[in-house]
């Protein structure tokens, strides 16, 4: 039976950052075991097509069974307090596209979804050759979280792809007239990231290999989509002291 343990020797760092004020949290040392994640990749995950799970994804993924979601609602409740986590689902992914075949949309930050409330994890099954998760600002605009208001922006950045097509002509892993990097979080292996899901953001890719379909030299992580109840008052949570990762 596939089980996950979360490791007795987990640390949480919440980022700190100025004039960027978004709750990130990187939790190293998520999994006590980690590599039965791997083993299941390689031995019974199903990854379907690009794009058959519905998103913008730049690569192939499969959902992972319920006994990963319990693990994530546990450091969830140890990181946020006593909010009722809802995992909603998380998706074993490799980047698998090529920079010549990404779509406008694709190279630029996106969000998950324009709703408050709503949150993102990336777990990383990989080293820090795979670059990591960067944060960004659009800067015509100043603002580096949407909500439904902005939807029409989505549109106004593809169109900036178009008129600067050398500075997006791939992966996004810097700044440019558009966009400035304002946090980026290092991929570390059995690392988790978390992070609400309307603020600009996109993976950092820094190495070819990092689109290699190959589960064990490329970069396989878990996305994962949870929602938390609001704040109503003070809540006591466990995290160790703040610091800035890089």
């Amino acid at each position: 039976m596939l089980e996950f343990t979360l490791n007795q020797a987990v640390s949480v760092d919440k980022v700190e950052s100025p004039n960027f004020d978004v709750p990130i949290y990187v939790i190293d040392n998520f999994l006590a075991n980690p590599e039965a994640l791997v083993d299941y990749a390689n031995t019974k995950a199903y990854f379907g097509e690009v794009g058959a799970d519905r998103t913008a994804y730049p690569g192939i993924r499969d959902r992972l069974p319920r006994p990963y979601d319990r693990v994530l609602e546990s450091v969830l409740d140890l990181v946020y307090g006593n909010r009722s986590p809802s995992v909603h689902r998380c998706m074993l992914s490799l980047t698998t596209l090529s920079p010549k075949q990404l779509q406008n949309a694709q190279k630029i930050p996106h969000v998950d979804t324009f709703a408050e409330g709503q949150f993102a994890a990336v777990h990383y099954l990989c080293d820090e050759s795979h670059g990591g998760t960067a944060f960004y600002r659009y800067l015509p605009r100043n603002i580096y979280r949407l909500h439904d208001k902005d939807k029409p922006i989505i549109k106004e950045m593809i169109q900036g792809v178009r008129d600067y097509p050398d500075e997006h002509a791939g992966y996004l892993t810097g700044n440019t007239n558009l966009f400035r990097q304002e946090v980026l979080i290092k991929a570390k292996f059995n690392r988790l990231v978390l992070y609400p899901s309307n603020v600009l953001h996109c993976a950092q890719l820094d190495s070819g290999d990092s689109y290699r379909a190959d589960v064990n030299s490329g970069r396989l992580s878990v996305a994962s989509f949870f929602e938390l109840a609001p704040v109503l008052h003070q809540q006591n949570s466990v995290m160790a002291r703040p610091t800035l990762v890089s």
